[in-house]
């Protein structure tokens, strides 16, 4: 997974840079691309880490509450 988030983000901001050359005449250099490009990464790993955190904190909350409705009907 994390490698199909890496090749969608280089394809994506490469793709996006060279189409600013071509018709916006404004090329940033390949420093500020490979820092966009890890920002995004990061920011998308985090994301998904927070996210699944949230997933497993909301089971763990479900499973508390059945097992304490089953020891309140005992």
């Amino acid at each position: 997974m994390l490698m199909r988030l890496i090749l969608a983000s280089l394809v994506c901001y490469i793709w996006r840079e060279r189409n600013a050359r071509l018709h916006v005449d404004a090329p940033r250099t390949s420093l500020m691309v490979f820092r966009d490009i890890v920002s995004c990464i990061v920011s998308k790993v985090k994301c998904i880490r927070d996210m699944a955190s949230l997933i497993t904190n909301r089971r763990l909350h479900i499973m508390c509450v059945f097992y304490d409705d089953i020891l309140n009907l005992i």
